[in-house]
């Protein structure tokens, strides 16, 4: 098989949905090594594996091992291994979904902050507004060494995102964290509500209006924008509040 085939080309030549199986990459952690404006082309082995996946007629022949490339997760100590170590009643946390694992492990940091050793209560929002972001573009992240965005759209646009969780109390200037490269072609702002695990706004902007509106500070060598920017009746840039909360809500409910 060829090995310079894009997404696209192969769900045509496989009769498949390509946005299917940029959904099914995505999951099992495919990244986006590309430049702006070109294609993604698939290695042989990926493209083995998606035809595999997604060939119109497959065969029970086909390899099935090809599917088991994503990695896995360890198994959970048996009661017998390790005594006492898990209580008869818990749950595996397998079978939990995406939400109901954020809820747990923002108890726990909570209670670990009550110990004074941990200073925040910061889940990992940022790689999940990430993958967040990746499903509204139909996109793939960008290789972890990347800098300068977080991932690439289907159409080959390069995605900044910057996300800030929200919850009562807090102070009235709060800012995302700073853009301190422009390499990017949008830049998705998304604010999250905490307590309600929804996306209460979300806006794009352009490397032009991040620069013009957004602050420079020295001490950060990097441009903030506000909370307060992207929450005004009167913000700039496309609102995608709506698509970020649908996708936002999809991926919570995700189980394995």
């Amino acid at each position: 098989m060829s090995d310079t085939r894009s997404v696209p080309e192969l769900a045509a030549q496989i009769g498949a949905d390509q946005k299917e199986m940029r959904r099914w990459m995505r999951e099992r952690g495919w990244r986006h090594p590309i430049e702006k404006g070109q294609p993604w082309s698939l290695t042989g082995e990926q493209v083995a594996i998606l035809t595999a996946r997604f060939g119109e007629t497959r065969s029970i022949h086909s390899p099935e091992h090809l599917e088991t490339t994503e990695p896995t997760s360890p198994p959970f100590l048996s009661s017998e291994g390790m005594a006492g170590a898990t209580p008869p009643d818990a749950m595996p946390l397998a079978r939990l979904s995406v939400g109901e694992l954020l809820d747990t492990y923002s108890q726990v940091l909570l209670e670990l902050r009550a110990r004074n050793l941990v200073r925040t209560n910061n889940a990992p929002v940022g790689d999940l507004a990430e993958y967040c972001a990746a499903m509204v573009y139909d996109g793939l992240l960008a290789p972890n060494s990347e800098k300068s965005y977080d991932l690439t759209s289907v159409e080959g646009r390069k995605v900044q995102v910057k996300v800030r969780l929200i919850r009562p109390g807090m102070a009235s200037g709060a800012v995302f964290s700073p853009v301190r490269s422009f390499d990017f072609d949008t830049c998705a702002f998304i604010v999250i509500d905490n307590e309600a695990g929804r996306v209460i706004a979300a806006r794009e902007w352009t490397p032009v209006e991040v620069r013009e509106h957004g602050s420079y500070k020295k001490h950060t060598n990097g441009t903030v924008v506000t909370v307060a920017q992207v929450r005004s009746s009167k913000a700039r840039g496309r609102d995608r509040t709506a698509d970020f909360d649908a996708a936002w809500g999809a991926m919570l409910s995700q189980t394995r």
